[in-house]
């Protein structure tokens, strides 16, 4: 018998006569019973079930039941559920399918067998309702029936066998639709059966290519599917046999042709895409299918040839690349084709520059269709969606398609049929979104992808030639057509107008002065129109618009309608809905921010200042509601900052009705992060002024204070620490003694932090009667902090800040703090090793130190002396002789110590020193020393590496020789640059020829030359352009020095280095590995600080860098570690470099990416190694936000890569935290980049990816991505 768990609740005998009873309610109750028990029996066992039973005894162990039941009862069982298939009643016959369904899921061999053999039979039945029953419940037991064993393998065969036998002639449409449906899911649930059945393969194969060529068109239609499902089981049928049978099908009759090109769209859309890009690269189908668009009057044809068009643009990119001309073409002629409406314009273009007036035209509305035969619309919405897929994949293209696509998309604005309006419409918003991506790489890259005609232009000029003079010739014809329609009484048209509008101002940052007042007035009436359930989408699409309008345009242009628009958006600011509500509030707050712009201290023109306060009135009514939902009151809050920041003086008489509102907020503990926030913007506005607000920020200031300790939003709180600065900047010396002191003991849980002690600095520097109280609270915690390693640069820094403002209350006390400081250090012999911190402490130490002296010059002697003593002593301690050498070299940086030449002798005897640490201070120091007298050591220097004697020696000057030249001025660099570039290539001493050298006096050089090429680049860069011919080694320097030669973002020596620019970067194909890597990383500087002498030669230097992301088997060899054999590749930092270079590319030049072949390796990453598919993810990311039509086709594709990256650590006996730790990391950066993915895509554009993720977070691990938000 089976497990007490698994019997039936029901006993058998009593389930038995229920099923056969006259009653029909009796037979129901009866399958309704079983069919809870069975539910019930089947469920999977709880998650803990198996670590529970784990700690029982091994005899209490077994494996789980593989049935549900007994034999007697579950062949009893489904012989009357078979019978009750046949029932007369509906509902029992439905109830017997649900339960068919569930007894397969573990059912004993025979049991399945005849199950399926009842179900064929049925099937095959000339009795209509039998057969229908049947066919739903095979359709089930294909979906529930266990994947693996020998039987199922069995009933698989005599399945497919038995129901391709039934598609004859005459066999019923709907069956067959019903059949076809049932093969696919199991083509789909069984393709490892399927793909280790050749004789199956054959049989599905032949039997589906003859129903493709015979049967009805409606069978053949349902019977694309399945052939593709069956094709992905096994992608070697389609080049046995497919691929034949598609080129001939597209040659034939019409209805032939359509189905097969179907057949092509289908497998492009799955998993057999290569083969069909394949096909489409070799054979040249791309015209075949173009051929079949060329007779619009066969509508169904010229569809689907469309439909195949868009699926080839789409998924296969890189091979339709030689049709993309003839496919715009094609699609822009038919995208007009409208047979019955005789005032179509058959010219290709629209007159650009015509000022005719349109309004005389019949709206589409009142002239609308009256010949339902007509189905030319099929043909136009087929073409708009190909243009959309043409746009949204072809970023290069993006002028021509202004040129070409533009003027006939605009010319259908007026489309009748609706969906088609609304397919050309989206097309445009794609190449509007398209416009915006680029402009903001350009607007990224500093506004200079195109030089700037002179120096002194401003750093936000773009030239004319960038991507945003490409719309804005299309402007005025495009804004008329907008305005045409947004007056129309279809919701969804007005809707996406607004959208388009919106995609405008952000496109252009602007752009709509000219038809602003129709605009405003369309706006106006939209908002208005919010009580209507239907029109609710119509006004937040209004408001959205409204927000970019006001951010992006000046307040002359919409100021004479803010009579209008403010009543109307004020109105939806306590909207029962709260989406309309958060818009209202948006808008108004864009408002706010444009009507006076921060900085901008001139009066608030009058025309704005009842509209402003009729803002604030709604806003602090909201606010003091406390019937109002609590986030729409935030989101209030919010807006208040807003308008305090940019108009608060002409609120100054309403401070004490405004003021009190914020109060109370900031002691909600769930609003007082945006109180804080409004707190600090009031405080830094000096908008914000008079003695009411003076005296309420000392209110609030130990509030904040209160807030800063209790919120729980992060370890960091930067919101209330920047609350915190610009209060007391704002109060000054007007700080309270007792309030400055409170203040300094709360912050003490905080003082390990950079803003912290960048916040009590700034209270030092204002009351200087709180320093007793700083010695007493905080000193101890800070000398302990001191002590702490730490390689947090920021915190270095607010540490030297502290101790500045600390240095300039009492000057003098230099000399105690300086001792202080170094006895905190305490005593040892010897330097902590990396495992205890490292020597942070020590370079931390040093440059406070450097610090005090820089703020206390006149203790400066005094203190050079106590570390000079130390390098003198013989018994000086490796740590203090570290310590001293650093802070000498802190201090003869902005001290010229040249009447002690005895210091820099002494720091040059420390290279022999056998602490490698040591040496490296004795480095810092004399280069530092060189820096403040340069005319005295710096040739002393310059001497030493000429005459240096070994490797070693070399590194260390060069290390003091690139302090000198990181840390002086231009104008210093120019009069020596003749002086340093000598020794910069002087060989190095142990380098034989062919070898590449040592990497650490390489990236040395490298940030010299690069340093002092900048200074003088006519004089050095044909220099570096003659070495590219020379050693390895001398070509890896140039490809190392031109990366730091592109950071200095000056533009004096761009005329030089543009035309030669190719040259240098050619490196990326070098036969040397570190010479190509270092050039990918030179490619990368160039385009993140030059990316206007590198957006021209993108075509060139694209195939090397996506070169270089390909996995190279000649680079990859295997190592035996211990009992472990594991693979080395030595490619892998170079895929790793290349695709950090993609992702700089993407955000500074994307209108000149070549995007099919970018995706395409983007997508490859995910099947890479853990480090560079995190890069993958990355860039999946940020692709899909700025081009989602290059990236959701593919989603599909990836989600087996995803699967993989999310499958959990097998746990074993030598797994370690690490790796757990590892993995979940991975974990974690798949679903930062798959759930924002998931919300710009939807299940019928990738179904497989939506399920995938969907199922994830439904989990309770990853329920909390749910609202993750990605951003770029």
């Amino acid at each position: 018998m089976s497990r007490t768990s698994s019997q039936l609740s029901v006993p058998l005998p009593v389930l038995l006569e229920k099923m056969k009873s006259t009653d029909s309610d009796h037979r129901v109750m009866a399958l309704i019973d079983l069919n809870k028990d069975l539910t019930r029996i089947l469920a999977p066992l709880p998650p803990n079930t198996t670590s529970s039973s784990s700690s029982s005894s091994s005899s209490s162990r077994r494996a789980p039941d593989p049935t549900y039941t007994d034999d007697y009862t579950e062949t009893t069982l489904t012989e009357n559920v078979l019978r009750l298939l046949a029932d007369t009643n509906a509902e029992v016959k439905s109830s017997a399918v649900s339960c068919i369904a569930l007894m397969v899921r573990k059912p004993r061999p025979q049991v399945l067998t005849n199950i399926v053999n009842s179900l064929l039979d049925g099937v095959s039945s000339n009795d209509e309702e039998r057969r229908d029953i049947s066919c739903l419940a095979l359709k089930s037991v294909v979906l529930e029936m266990p994947v693996d064993g020998q039987h199922v393998v069995q009933n698989i065969e005599k399945i497919v066998t038995r129901v391709f036998a039934l598609f004859k002639s005459d066999i019923h449409p709907q069956l067959a639709s019903e059949l076809l449906q049932t093969l696919t899911d199991l083509f789909n649930r069984f393709s490892n059966f399927i793909i280790n059945s050749p004789n199956l393969q054959t049989t599905s194969l032949s039997s589906l290519n003859n129903i493709l060529s015979t049967a009805r068109p409606a069978i053949r239609k349902r019977a694309i599917p399945t052939i593709s499902a069956l094709i992905s089981t096994n992608p070697s049928l389609f080049d046995s046999s497919l691929k034949t049978q598609i080129q001939t099908g597209l040659s034939q009759s019409p209805e032939s042709t359509r189905v097969w090109l179907g057949v092509v769209a289908t497998l492009a859309r799955g998993l057999s895409v290569q083969k069909v890009g394949a096909l489409l690269a070799e054979e040249k189908i791309g015209e075949t299918v173009l051929k079949q668009t060329e007779n619009p009057e066969d509508a169904e044809t010229v569809e689907a040839a469309l439909v195949a068009l868009e699926v080839l643009v789409l998924r296969c990119p890189t091979e339709i690349a030689p049709y993309i001309s003839s496919i715009t073409q094609r699609a822009l002629t038919l995208v007009k084709y409208d047979p019955n409406y005789v005032d179509i314009d058959d010219d290709d273009d629209v007159d650009m520059d015509a000022e005719e007036d349109d309004e005389e035209d019949d709206d589409f509305e009142e002239d609308a269709y009256s010949d339902d035969e007509d189905d030319s619309w099929k043909i136009r919405r087929s073409a708009a969606k190909l243009v959309l897929a043409l746009i949204g994949t072809r970023n290069e293209l993006l002028g021509d398609f202004y040129g070409n696509a533009a003027p006939v998309l605009i010319s259908r604005f007026s489309e009748r049929e609706e969906s088609v309006r609304l397919e050309v419409l989206a097309a445009f918003e794609v190449l509007l979104r398209q416009t915006a991506s680029a402009r903001a790489a350009e607007l990224a890259s500093g506004g200079r992808n195109k030089r700037k005609r002179s120096e002194g232009m401003d750093e936000d000029y773009v030239a004319d030639d960038s991507i945003a003079s490409y719309l804005r010739p299309v402007i005025p014809q495009l804004s008329r057509a907008i305005l045409k329609q947004i007056s129309s009484k279809s919701v969804p048209t007005r809707q996406q107008c607004f959208v388009l509008l919106r995609e405008i101002s952000k496109a252009l940052s602007g752009g709509l002065d000219d038809s602003a007042d129709a605009i405003c007035t369309a706006a106006t009436s939209a908002i208005r129109s919010v009580d209507s359930a239907t029109s609710a989408s119509l006004a937040i699409a209004a408001l959205s618009f409204l927000t970019a309008f006001f951010a992006d345009h000046s307040p002359k242009i919409y100021a004479d309608h803010l009579a209008q628009v403010v009543p109307a958006i004020v109105r939806c600011l306590k909207d029962k809905l709260q989406r309309i509500s958060f818009e209202a509030f948006n808008a108004v707050s864009s408002l706010a921010r444009s009507a006076r712009p921060k900085g901008t201290m001139a009066p608030l023109p009058t025309t704005f200042v009842q509209p402003i306060q009729q803002i604030f009135k709604a806003t602090t009514d909201i606010l003091a509601d406390n019937n109002v939902d609590a986030d729409v009151r935030e989101k209030a809050l919010d807006t208040l900052g807003y308008l305090l920041v940019h108009e608060g003086d002409i609120f100054a008489s309403s401070y004490s009705t405004a003021l009190p509102l914020i109060t109370s907020r900031l002691a909600n503990e769930n609003t007082a992060t945006t109180a804080v926030l409004v707190i600090g913007k009031a405080a830094e506005s000096p908008l914000c002024k008079g003695p009411e607000l003076e005296a309420w920020l000392l209110q609030v200031l130990p509030e904040v204070v209160v807030a800063l300790r209790r919120t729980k939003r992060s370890t960091t709180k930067n919101m209330e620490f920047s609350c915190l600065s610009n209060i007391l900047t704002r109060v000054g010396n007007g700080l309270p003694e007792k309030t400055a002191i409170d203040i300094i003991g709360e912050l003490q849980p905080f003082i390990d932090t950079p803003t912290a002690l960048q916040v009590v600095a700034l209270i030092l520097s204002q009351q200087p009667a709180c320093r007793p109280a700083v010695d007493a609270q905080l000193s101890p915690k800070i000398m302990e902090l001191i002590k702490t390693p730490s390689v947090n640069q920021h915190l270095v820094e607010a540490l030297s800040s502290f101790f500045a403002a600390y240095v300039d209350g009492d000057q003098d006390c230099t000399t105690r703090l300086v001792p202080a400081l170094v006895e905190n250090l305490g005593k040892t012999n010897s330097l902590p090793d990396a495992t205890r911190g490292g020597t942070s402490t020590y370079t931390t130490t040093a440059k406070i130190i450097g610090t005090t002296v820089a703020h206390s010059h006149r203790n400066t002697a005094g203190v050079l002396a106590m570390f000079q003593k130390v390098i003198k002593s013989p018994k000086a301690t490796e740590p203090d002789v570290y310590l001293s050498l650093l802070c000498i070299g802190e201090i003869g940086r902005i001290t010229d110590l040249s009447t002690t030449p005895d210091v820099f002798e002494r720091s040059l005897t420390f290279f022999e020193n056998d602490s490698e640490e040591v040496r490296s201070a004795a480095a810092f120091a004399t280069g530092n020393l060189a820096v403040g007298a340069p005319k005295v050591f710096l040739p002393a220097i310059i001497k030493h590496i000429e005459t240096a004697s070994t490797e070693a020696t070399r590194l260390l000057l060069l290390h003091g020789l690139k302090e000198v030249i990181l840390h002086s001025s231009s104008a210093q660099l120019e009069l020596l640059a003749d002086t340093l570039w000598k020794p910069l290539f002087a060989d190095d001493v142990s380098t034989k020829e062919g070898d590449i050298g040592d990497d650490g006096i390489r990236n040395v050089k490298a940030a010299c030359i690069g340093k002092l090429t900048t200074t003088a680049p006519g004089k050095f860069l044909p220099q570096l352009q003659e070495l590219l011919r020379s050693s390895p080694q001398n070509r890896a320097i140039v490809a190392a020095a031109v990366r730091y030669t592109f950071i200095d973002t000056s533009s004096s020596y761009d005329e030089i280095v543009a035309p030669i620019i190719v040259e240098f970067l050619s490196l990326m194909k070098d036969t040397n590995l570190i010479v190509r890597r270092l050039s990918l990383a030179s490619l990368n500087s160039a385009i993140q600080h030059k990316p206007h002498l590198i957006v021209d030669k993108l075509n060139t230097l694209q195939p090397l860098l996506y070169e270089e992301t390909h996995i190279k088997k000649e680079l990859q060899r295997e190592v035996t570690m211990g009992p472990f054999k594991v693979i080395e590749d030595d490619g892998l930092e170079n895929r790793k470099t290349a695709y950090e270079t993609m992702y700089t590319l993407l955000g500074t030049c994307f209108s000149r990416i070549d995007l099919p072949t970018f995706t395409e390796r983007v997508m490859a990453s995910l099947s890479d190694v853990n480090e560079v598919k995190v890069l993958g993810l990355m860039l999946l990311l940020r692709l899909g936000q700025m081009s989602p039509t290059s990236v959701i086709p593919r989603l599909d594709d990836i989600t087996n890569a995803l699967k993989d990256m999310m499958k959990d650590v097998e746990v074993r006996d030598d797994t370690v935290k690490q790796d757990l730790e590892r993995k979940e990391e991975m974990q974690r950066s798949t679903l930062r980049t798959a759930v924002p993915l998931y919300k710009l895509s939807s299940p019928q554009q990738a179904p497989q990816f939506h399920t995938f993720v969907s199922a994830l977070l439904a989990s309770d691990k990853w329920r909390d991505f749910k609202d993750y938000q990605g951003s770029l």
